[in-house]
Order: C-alpha cells, then structure tokens, then sequence
C-alpha cells in the first residue's frame, strides 16, 4: 500500500489539545516511568549507526529514505558510521547505547545473522526490538561482457565442471549470501569455483572491473553500477521482476534446470532491517511505536516511492516493507537457515 506522508507534527496540529491528551493517555503502556517521554520524542536527533563504512549500500539505502522518516517523525537522523566485525561492532554499539531509543541500527541481513553464528557475538536475536524491513536485494552472477568464454551461465557452468577451481568469483566477504549462493550452486551443478572473498561489497566488484576475478556474485541493487562493462548471467529469484536491471537475465533454476527448492532464492538475498534494543523497546514502548509508525509511513509513501524512481536506474523495485512482526520473523529464518548451511559454506570458503 502507498500512501502520502502525514508527519506527526502535522497530526498533532490537526487533532488539538484536548485530542493529544486523550492519545497519550491511551499510549501510556510503557514499563518506563513517564509516560514513556512519547509526548516530546524525538527533541533530539536519534542516532543511526550504519555498520559498514559511508559509500556503501546500506549507507545508500539510509540516505535515500532519511529525508521521508526524518519528514514523518519530524525529527532528525544523526548518522555514525561503525564498520568492523562483519557488522557486530556497529550493532554491539546499538545494544549498549542508552535504551532510549534515541539510538537505532540497520541491519544488513544474512551478515548480521553471521555476527551470532560465526562471530562469537556477545548478544542472539532476544536483544533487538524491530523497527521494520525495507528492501530486498536478489542475488546475481555478473561477468565481463566482453568475456567471451562464457555466452550464457550454462557455458559458465560447463567450464567451471570442466576445470574445477579455474574460474575465480567474488564475493563480500567469507560468510554472506554470496558465499551461500555460490556454494549451493556447487552442490547442485556439481561446477566448482575457486572463490575469493573480500572486504566488503564495493572491493568485490570492483575485482570484477578491474579483471582480478573471472566473476562476481554479488546482489542486484548493490552491483547495479558496477560499469557498463559488466553484465548479470543470472539471478536467484522465482521470477526475474527485474530485467531492465539485471540485463533480462534468466532464474538460475530456470536457465539449469532445477527445482527452486534446490537454491532458494531468499538464501542468496539480502534485505535491510531497522532495530533498536529490546531493553529501549521493553523500556519506552511508545517510542518505539512512533519509530515503527513513522518507518512504515516514510518507506510505504508515495513520496518514497518516486524518489527511488527517480534514481538512475530507477530503483523502486527493491522496496519490500515488512513490519515489525514479519521482521522479527524474517531474522529468525535467515538465522535458521545460514545455520543449516554453514557445513556447505565452510568447505568453500
């Protein structure tokens, strides 16, 4: 659903006193002394801790919707980058902020999941209140378009079966959704790569670019201007909804045959979750609900959705709200299932 921004000051104008006391009291459920301070939140800006270096994707993804969240909780976002750790420095920073939710975090997920299961992380999923998921980025295979080994992902396949270990690919990091996507691909293809993690998406494809690796797999949105140099060979998704983006390449099932089952395409995508700690959430439950409220509307609004298309390429395409409940389930199982393929993932990387 898409409808216009209404900030929260705009709405207390129109409703007026006597109705603003009435909503109060109606919100007052918070386990916080008083009254969950609802009333004047936010009067000071809320720190959003980004937990990857500034340039990236999900400083991107903030920076495009800030104006539309800042606009509807009439408040203002104070952006910190906190790189490191596979994303577990920039969220231990959010967990031991004051509980306030004057402090929220973005959550870049499977790599976040990964901070729990291979990071030795000091805190699980019961630590965060969530605020709301915004995108979903699928995940792709991309070449050299003036490669010309490979016309399709099926010679790709053939090569890599063929001579195991020659092809050299990319990806973000050693344990993400490219790594994943990568390595199911192996086990049910029987191809064998010799894959190449690096320090971060941007250092991956520009490997690709700069011909240090043969391919990288990567996502659609995060490679999306990698040069004009490049071009997707597939995609993992059930139905490839973005062609214009991704060179109107096949599903990966499609193009070699398989059952989706096989490689699901939730495995090899991210998605990007807003959060704060559950002791703010537990602590200041009507703040956190202003937080939720005022993320739905700026990410569900017209305004929002023209801005992405508007971008170049447009980008509208990766908008994929999903509250708070949904969210929290959501992390649940991208944690169980990078858990359940962490043996597949390990004897690639």
């Amino acid at each position: 659903m898409t409808t216009n921004i209404r900030s929260r000051r705009r709405f207390l104008g129109t409703v007026g006193s006597a109705s603003i006391i009435g909503l109060t009291g109606c919100l007052s459920v918070s386990s916080g002394g008083d009254n969950g301070g609802a009333e004047n939140y936010p009067s000071n800006p809320i720190q959003t801790i980004i937990p990857f270096s500034e340039g990236g994707g999900v400083d991107r993804s903030v920076r495009e919707l800030q104006s539309f969240f800042e606009e509807s909780i009439d408040g203002q976002l104070q952006l910190e980058y906190r790189p490191g750790g596979g994303t577990q420095i920039g969220q231990q920073a959010v967990l031991d902020a004051n509980p306030d939710c004057y402090t929220v975090g973005v959550a870049s997920m499977p790599a976040f999941n990964f901070t729990m299961i291979t990071g030795d992380a000091d805190y699980d999923l019961s630590d965060f209140a969530w605020i709301g998921t915004k995108l979903v980025d699928p995940g792709v295979l991309r070449k050299h378009r003036d490669d010309d080994r490979f016309e399709d992902i099926t010679d790709v396949i053939e090569y890599a079966s063929e001579n195991p270990g020659d092809l050299s690919v990319s990806t973000s990091g050693p344990y993400n959704q490219n790594v994943l996507g990568l390595a199911l691909l192996q086990e049910v293809t029987g191809a064998e790569f010799n894959i190449v993690p690096y320090d971060g998406g941007g250092p991956s494809r520009n490997a690709l670019v700069t011909r240090e690796v043969d391919l990288v797999h990567a996502n659609v949105y995060n490679s999306v201007n990698t040069t004009d140099d490049t071009e997707v060979l597939a995609i993992h998704a059930e139905e490839n909804n973005w062609s214009e983006l991704t060179d109107n390449a096949p599903t990966f099932s499609d193009a070699l045959g398989f059952d989706q089952e096989e490689i699901p395409p939730s495995g090899p995508e991210v998605r990007y979750a807003w959060y704060t700690s559950a002791e703010a959430g537990d602590e200041y439950s009507e703040r956190l609900s202003i937080l939720q409220e005022s993320f739905e509307e700026s990410v569900t609004s017209r305004e929002y959705e023209e801005h992405l298309s508007e971008l170049s390429p447009p980008q509208e395409g990766k908008r994929d709200f999903r509250p708070p409940d949904e969210t929290e389930q959501l992390a649940q199982e991208k944690q169980d299932q990078m858990e359940s393929h962490l043996d597949t993932m390990e004897t690639v990387v």
